[in-house]
């Protein structure tokens, strides 16, 4: 069923493709194939396409069903095809009604083709695959040209829609195709847009599978199961076979195939004004040229017979039989019999259109003459222009539209599409040569016109009045002129004008918290709202590109007040993003904005007291509200801010105070040591299973802000800096280990921070700062086997890469991450990616250098063992090192110098005799604990034998009691009875009188 349905289609777009077709049957059918597209009135919303499943169900499945058909009847290329002829009728100058005798003008009878091909195009255009097939067959060429005929032609808001579709469905194909050079509209007129055909494919009578298949399904047809009904009795067959062969296509765009054992429609005049594949014989060019065109059909087929001349009348319309053709000359002849004579029903089959259409080719220079007079790509007369970039074209197209419509578009039609017109010049200046090319048409002196006034003026001349309401569409034009305009800024020319004209200065009058200017006052809260957000953005991406511009308007000083007015949390977050990427990229700026007292104000957004939050964040979401950590007014007590504001406030305080002597000390001086220590305090709040980006940051603040400066560290060992980053350590998420290691490591450089670490003891299990490390350690170790059952280094040849398989399970870290958002799944495995396991190895490495190897005395021996693996650490990386290098060599082929080959294996073998070394050493460490082990055992075992040999004395002299005593009771006998006689003992002193 569905083959047969693709073959209608198929059928359909022959009407496209041919350009003898009357007007009246393209455009219904350009509105047979909007219907059918559109799954007929039952095209799901863009929500339901984005989201669709795997098993659609309803109008939706229809949806996608008619689009795959129509995906596969290639009847896209044909519709452009006929868009094409449609928009190079515009190159022809009109005529005088007393020219053309009273009939219709030819050429405005294909320039009205354009609206109803254009929706068909545009029904179709919402799905990816049907998109690519548009640019592919030159649907870019098309929209160039009919953009051209001004905002009030009726092709103007579709072939925008179109474009835009275009963009978002297909957005690489389409931006590449921009600048590659692609056929011109003459050419895709005659058929240079169609898909080439496939070799091999075309079916042949009796052998091909779609004959077989026809035969299987009881088909009376020819052709790829597309058949129509007749006039009368209803039979399949009244209609004359179709031409088989529906996928193939001639070089000038018809369909190749044969119906039966004769030669098909191969003896039919290859004329681009027949339509092979559906019966019809309009062969429009051949009747007006009067020249006859010939093709072998066979081994015994005869040229057809010259087409009637476009001056002849005898009455017929119709194309007359071949030479020698008769009734049963197989399908040579049933191809070149007229629909109207072969049909047992005649025209009356057509009803189902309604006002019953005229089929006929026209006669004396109708479409077809149009096309060839435009396209001037007739037989014999010069090919079309040489392929050409379409880029320049659609510049100056949309450009001139946009101006029009800045300058005259008043009513609210016109506002919309000069609205589309910016989404879609948007979305087209991603591309750089787009972007040149609308710079070389002039189009960002409107845009630079429409975004300034009347903030610094007005510009009549570019931007009309009503064009710079209050109203919804102009509040939306000014946000999508400020993109466009920043978009294009990324060109020096076009920076240097947009600086010029003050652009600059208009986003920060949206910024500024005082006085607000006339021209801003004028928005509702609502539209200030957003366009203080647009603002916000847009100096995002321009102020780094015209640093000392932005300085000169007033930027650092505005936004800094803006940031301390207490602006909401939307507002905040995105100052603070312009922010970090205002220091990131220009450096310098930071020194004029931590003198003017940015980092309080930075401070007291992490600290919460700056506006309120909402609380909450989309990640690592804080359990609860700690305070008193040593920071006075700093620690709020309200709701949080949301995560992301404190987030972007931290990363501020980072690029501020990174390898920045000065604004490390502004912000000792402004409590920050303590507001940073109470934040890493809160991560205890954090869900361990899941890594927190706000985690990170908080430690990197700490680690760029703190840890260089000598007395903010002091301050933070001090305050507990240490008890809490090692308790981090132990019980956040693996994914931070890497950081509070680093943070670890480098505050340990300092001798007196030691004390700090040995004293700590974990709150779980009392175990040591440095048990906690060796621990970690082992977590990779079971990973990668480094350490076999015996405790000793399982591999010595490669000792950190192990045996290369788990000795220990251990959950992975994406256990948890079943029930994320993508985005949430996306950001996690960002982290994870960047944070390799080598770093927590080396950070544990480096902390034991420096507090020594042999600083921790009450580390047991089989600690002791593992220690001495993380001593050699460094030496076992070289090794690896060496092997990488050496393996590179084998896999490029390139043979070392001797020298090179020697030191390499030197390397190597020095790597393999200190894994030795230490597998001896480790044995000994455990042999030795394993003695100590032995000889505890021996102790404890004769202290158990003493034990039962008093027991059983005592139970003998028991037996001979009496009264028997338990060994106990016995005990506390024996301890009474001495505590009696040593009470009964007096000691006299003779105290001698004076006469003594």
């Amino acid at each position: 069923m569905l083959n047969h349905i693709t073959s209608l289609l198929t059928t359909v777009g022959d009407i496209f493709r041919s350009p003898g077709m009357p007007p009246q049957l393209v455009a219904v059918a350009a509105q047979t194939i909007a219907t059918f597209a559109n799954a007929y009135g039952n095209r799901p919303n863009a929500l339901d396409l984005a989201s669709q499943h795997v098993e659609a169900e309803g109008p939706q499945r229809q949806y996608l069903t008619n689009q795959s058909l129509l995906g596969k009847s290639g009847v896209v290329a044909d519709v452009l095809a006929a868009l094409a002829r449609s928009a190079l009728a515009d190159r022809v100058p009109p005529t005088s009604p007393s020219a053309r005798g009273g009939a219709p003008d030819p050429a405005e009878l294909a320039r009205a083709l354009a609206a109803p091909l254009l929706g068909a195009l545009l029904a179709v255009s919402y799905n990816a695959d049907s998109c690519t097939a548009m640019v592919e067959a030159g649907a870019l060429q098309c929209i160039a040209a009919l953009l051209g005929r001004g905002p009030h032609a009726d092709t103007g808001g579709a072939a925008v829609e179109l474009l835009w579709n275009l963009l978002e469905q297909a957005p690489a194909l389409a931006r590449a195709a921009l600048s590659r050079p692609l056929p011109s509209l003459e050419a895709l007129a005659a058929g240079a847009g169609l898909p080439a055909p496939a070799p091999g494919k075309e079916s042949s009578s009796g052998n091909g599978e779609a004959a077989e298949q026809q035969q299987r399904n009881g088909s009376q047809d020819g052709g790829a199961g597309a058949s129509f009904s007749g006039g009368g009795g209803g039979s399949r067959s009244g209609l004359p076979p179709m031409a088989s062969g529906a996928g193939s296509r001639l070089a000038n765009g018809s369909r190749l195939g044969s119906a039966g054992a004769g030669a098909g429609i191969g003896s039919i005049p290859p004329s681009r004004g027949s339509v092979a594949a559906s019966g019809l014989s309009g062969i429009a060019e051949g009747s007006a040229r009067g020249d006859g065109a010939s093709s072998d059909a066979g081994a015994g087929s005869e040229p057809a017979s010259p087409s009637r001349t476009a001056g002849a009348d005898d009455g017929s319309d119709w194309q007359q039989l071949p030479d020698g053709a008769t009734a049963g000359s197989g399908s040579g002849y049933e191809a070149a019999v007229s629909l109207r004579a072969s049909s047992p029903g005649g025209v009356s089959a057509l009803d189902e259109f309604g006002d019953e259409p005229d089929i006929r080719p026209l006669r004396g220079g109708g479409l077809a003459a149009v096309a060839e007079e435009s396209s001037g790509y007739g037989y014999g007369e010069e090919p079309p222009p040489p392929d050409a970039p379409v880029v320049q074209a659609l510049a100056d197209a949309l450009g001139g539209l946009l101006r029009e419509l800045l300058l005259n578009g008043f009513s609210k039609a016109d506002k919309e599409l000069r609205n589309d017109c910016m989404v879609v010049l948007g979305l087209l200046l991603e591309d750089g040569a787009f972007a040149a090319a609308a710079s070389y048409s002039g189009v960002f002196e409107a845009l630079i016109a429409a975004g300034t006034c009347p903030e610094l003026g007005s510009a009549p001349a570019l931007v009309a009045n009503y064009a710079l309401s209050t109203d919804v569409l102009d509040h939306e034009l000014r946000l999508l002129v400020w993109a466009a305009l920043v978009q294009g800024c990324l060109l020096p020319e076009v920076l240097e004008q947009a600086v010029a004209s003050g652009l600059v200065r208009v986003l920060l009058l949206y910024v500024s918290p005082g006085e607000a200017h006339p021209a801003v006052r004028r928005w509702n809260p609502d539209q200030l709202a957003a366009l203080r957000s647009g603002a916000l953005s847009r100096l995002h991406t321009l102020s780094p590109l015209c640093p000392e511009e932005y300085e000169r308007a007033g930027g650092p000083g505005t936004l800094l007040a803006f940031v301390g007015s207490a602006p909401g949390p939307t507002h905040l977050e995105a100052a603070l993003r312009h922010l970090h990427r205002l220091f990131s990229m220009v450096p310098e700026t930071r020194d004029a904005l931590g003198s003017a007292g940015i980092i309080p104000v930075l401070l007291a957004v992490v600290a919460d007291t700056v506006g309120s939050g909402g609380g909450g964040g989309t990640m690592g979401h804080l359990a609860g509200e700690r305070s008193g950590n040593g920071h006075g007014a700093l620690t709020g007590s309200g709701s949080l801010q949301p995560e992301p504001v404190r987030h972007f406030a931290l990363l501020c305080l980072t690029a501020l105070c990174s390898v920045h002597a000065e604004n490390q000390r502004r912000l000792r001086k402004a409590g920050g040591v303590g507001v940073l220590l109470g934040a890493v305090e809160k991560l205890r709040g954090l869900d361990p299973l899941l890594p927190a980006p706000y985690a990170v940051a908080v430690l990197d603040c700490i680690w760029a802000a703190v840890v260089p400066d000598r007395k903010s560290a002091a301050k933070l060992l001090v305050d507990g800096g240490m008890e809490a980053l090692l308790n981090h350590l132990e019980q956040g998420n693996k994914s931070h280990r890497p950081i509070v290691l680093r943070v670890l490591s480098d505050l340990l450089e300092n001798p007196r921070s030691h004390p700090f670490f040995h004293d700590w003891q974990s709150d779980l299990n009392k175990q040591t700062a440095a048990h906690l490390l060796l621990s970690v350690w082992m977590e990779e170790d079971s990973l990668r086997g480094i350490t076999g059952p015996d405790g000793l280094l399982a591999n010595t040849a490669r000792p950190l890469a192990g045996l290369g398989k788990r000795t220990k399970w251990l959950p992975p870290e994406n256990v948890a991450y079943g029930n994320m958002s993508p985005a949430k799944k996306e950001t996690l495995s960002i982290m994870l990616d960047g944070l390799p396991s080598e770093i927590v190895l080396a950070k544990i490495y480096g902390i034991f250098k420096v507090l020594g190897f042999d600083a921790c005395p009450y580390l047991d021996p089989a600690d002791h063992a593992v220690l001495a693996a993380v001593e050699k650490y460094a030496k076992f990386r070289q090794g690896e090192v060496w092997r990488a290098i050496q393996a590179e060599f084998g896999d490029s082929g390139v043979k070392p110098t001797a020298p090179d080959r020697a030191r390499l294996e030197s390397g190597i073998e020095m790597s393999e005799s200190l894994a030795a070394a230490v597998r001896e050493a480790q044995a000994r460490l455990l042999g030795r604990a394993q003695e100590g082990q032995r000889a505890a055992e021996a102790r404890l075992f004769e202290g158990m034998r003493q034990q039962a040999r008093l027991e059983a004395e005592y139970r003998t002299i028991a037996l001979q009691e009496k009264t028997p005593l338990t060994l106990a009771e016995m005990r506390r006998a024996k301890e009474q009875k001495a505590a009696m006689l040593k009470n009964s003992l007096q000691s006299f002193q003779f105290q001698h009188g004076e006469d003594d």
